[in-house]
C-alpha cells in the first residue's frame, strides 16, 4: 500500500517542572486526529492552535503522572460547554477507565452524567493485543519509568508515527518503534544518570540502530537542554533529528 501523510504539531514540548512550556503533548493527523497526552498545561496550548470542540477523534494518556493526564478535565469541560456533538475516545493502558471516571469526578463533580455531556468511549490499550479503527491501528508497549507508561505506534495508511510518553527505552518499546517514520521521545538528559528517563545518547544510538527515519526530542530536563542540543549537533548519523518547540509542525 502506498503511504499517505500523517504529521504532528507540537502541543507543548516541557517536563513537569519546565517554567517555560507547557507540557509534553502531541496533535496527530491523519484520517484521524489525536491528541497524545494532556498534562496540567496543555488545554492552554490547544486553545491557541483549535477553538474547534469536534478537532478531537481521540485522546492518549501514556501514563496518570500530572503532567500528562491532569488537563483531561480542563480540556473535557470545555468541550462539554463548547457543544460538542459526537463521542470522543479516551484512549490508555488497562484500568483507565476507572481512573478516568475518578479524575473527572474529583475535578468536576456532577458534571459528566450523559444528559449533560457527550459521549465517552473508553479503551484500554494492552501490550500485543493492538486496536483497529478503521484504517488505524494503535499498537502499545511499556517503557521504563516511575509508574507504568505505555509507548504508542500509530500506524495509518503505511505510516507509522510512535510516541513514548515517558521512560527509557525498554526491549518491548524498541520492538514498538522499529522502522517507525517518526519517532516522537522523551529525552531527559544527554547521557544517562536520571532512572526511568531517556538520554540522548541512547536514543540517537536507537534511532540508527532500529532505521527511525526522523526522531523528535521533547521532555527535555530543565538543567540539561544546553546538554542535550549540544549532543544532537554531535550527531552524523542516517536519522532526521528534531528539537522542536511549541507549535512546530512536522510531517511523518
Amino acid at each position: 500500500m502506498a503511504k499517505t501523510s500523517a504529521s504532528i504539531t507540537l502541543v507543548g514540548t516541557g517536563e513537569a517542572t519546565d517554567t517555560e512550556l507547557p507540557n509534553c503533548s502531541v496533535l496527530y493527523r491523519g484520517d484521524h486526529t489525536l491528541l497524545l497526552d494532556c498534562g496540567t498545561g496543555v488545554p492552554a496550548g490547544f486553545w491557541r492552535l483549535s477553538r474547534d470542540t469536534n478537532l478531537l477523534d481521540g485522546i492518549w494518556i501514556s501514563h496518570r503522572h500530572a503532567d500528562h493526564s491532569f488537563g483531561l478535565p480542563a480540556l473535557l469541560l470545555w468541550m462539554r460547554f463548547g457543544g460538542r456533538s459526537r463521542p470522543l475516545k479516551i484512549l490508555g493502558g488497562p484500568g483507565t477507565g476507572d481512573w478516568l471516571r475518578g479524575l473527572l469526578e474529583l475535578a468536576y463533580p456532577g458534571a459528566w452524567s450523559p444528559e449533560k455531556c457527550f459521549q465517552m468511549q473508553i479503551h484500554e490499550l494492552a501490550p500485543g493485543a493492538p486496536l483497529e479503527l478503521d484504517e488505524l491501528k494503535l499498537s502499545v508497549a511499556r517503557s521504563h519509568h516511575g509508574v507504568v507508561n505505555h509507548s504508542l505506534r500509530i500506524e495509518e495508511h503505511g505510516v507509522a508515527t510512535c510516541y513514548s510518553g515517558d521512560g527509557s527505552p525498554t526491549d518491548a518499546t524498541r520492538a514498538l518503534f522499529s522502522h517507525a517514520d517518526l519517532l516522537v521521545h522523551e529525552c531527559y538528559t544527554a547521557d544517562g544518570g536520571y532512572a526511568g528517563h531517556a538520554a540522548a545518547s541512547e536514543l540517537l544510538a536507537m534511532a540508527d540502530e532500529l532505521a527511525i527515519k526522523q526522531l523528535c526530542l521533547v521532555h527535555l530536563g530543565v538543567d540539561h537542554k544546553q546538554a542535550i542540543h549540544a549532543r544532537a549537533a554531535e550527531y552524523n548519523g542516517r536519522s532526521r533529528i528534531h528539537l522542536p518547540a511549541p507549535g512546530d509542525m512536522i510531517s511523518a
